[in-house]
């Protein structure tokens, strides 16, 4: 039997996982989607006509069903990041009482309530997985739970946003802020609100997300300082860099950071992620990729949704 998907959210990522899961049709059937404008649901499973008609045309769908009362097994969140995370809470924990696992790529929710929600899907004996919401396409939770179950983290460096640093090497290589932004947009590497990318939001997201998933932490964005970018404060040796350590006391930062020109995190492609994760008891390990984007994360999410679903 197929593991039945509801997908909120109807973006890039979700267009790109949906294309990834055409090849994955015996293992998963989609059997809801929705976003801002509209709402599809079939408890047998929709198939490409359905999908293809409610994106093109979502208003004539209108969303007159209530998500938890309907008839699948995990729900899959790709929506644009609530400001407060309040609607991601809500919702997950609404999934976890009406017997439903959550996998996600939004990071609001659990960057501001991330206590909550892990006692929610405990409560429930429900899961929560949620690679895809901290470096995209980089394994990082997944990477730690199958290859380095019994080995203790106390760093992790890294760039966790791939907006923010696009930019600032455009700028670094000459183009005003006002360019950069426009080249970040032609080049599907933002969106149209970049906003949280450009305030340091989203970095401080995942650094809580991080901080609280690797080293057992209870943050929050509002008790987190971080920093942002703009036109004064791009110099040609700064990064944004996520930097959490547990050696010593405990420190979180998400900041812009001076390297040398040594730095591995430097020498990374305009479109590139990477991060390194240390452990007590063996030497760093550091993973990179030289491009990430809408395809990269619906992979994260649809590893998964393949990991998530071996437990049905």
């Amino acid at each position: 039997m197929r593991t039945r998907l509801y997908l909120a959210g109807t973006g890039n990522v979700s267009l790109n996982l949906i294309k990834l899961l055409s090849t994955e049709n015996k293992i998963f059937s989609i059997c809801g989607m929705e976003n801002s404008r509209g709402q599809i649901y079939s408890e047998s499973g929709m198939n490409g006509k359905d999908m293809d008609e409610f994106l093109r045309h979502p208003e004539e769908y209108k969303k007159n069903l209530d998500v938890k009362n309907l008839d699948f097994d995990l729900y899959v969140d790709m929506r644009t990041a609530s400001r407060n995370g309040e609607r991601e809470r809500d919702d997950y924990l609404n999934m976890f009482k009406g017997g439903k696992h959550v996998v996600t790529a939004n990071k609001s929710g659990l960057a501001n309530f991330f206590p909550e929600i892990m006692d929610g899907s405990l409560n429930n004996e429900k899961k929560i997985y949620f690679e895809a919401t901290v470096a995209g396409g980089l394994p990082i939770f997944s990477l730690i739970r199958g290859s380095f179950p019994s080995f203790n983290v106390t760093r992790f460096r890294g760039v966790v946003n791939l907006t923010s640093n696009f930019i600032m090497k455009k700028v670094r290589s000459g183009m005003s802020l006002n360019e950069a932004r426009d080249i970040a947009l032609r080049e599907g590497v933002a969106e149209t609100d970049m906003t949280d990318d450009l305030d340091g939001t989203d970095s401080a997201r995942k650094a809580v997300i991080i901080s609280n998933a690797l080293f057992g932490q209870k943050l929050r964005l509002k008790e987190f300082n971080y920093d942002g970018i703009d036109q004064e404060n791009i110099e040609k040796d700064t990064m944004l860099l996520a930097d959490i350590s547990s050696e010593g006391s405990f420190h979180a930062e998400s900041k812009l950071f001076r390297l040398g020109m040594e730095d591995p995190f430097f020498s990374l492609d305009p479109m590139g992620m990477a991060c390194e994760i240390s452990f007590k008891e063996r030497k760093p390990v550091f993973i990179s990729e030289n491009m990430d984007g809408p395809l990269e994360t619906a992979g994260a999410v649809l590893s998964d949704l393949i990991n998530l679903s071996r437990f049905l």
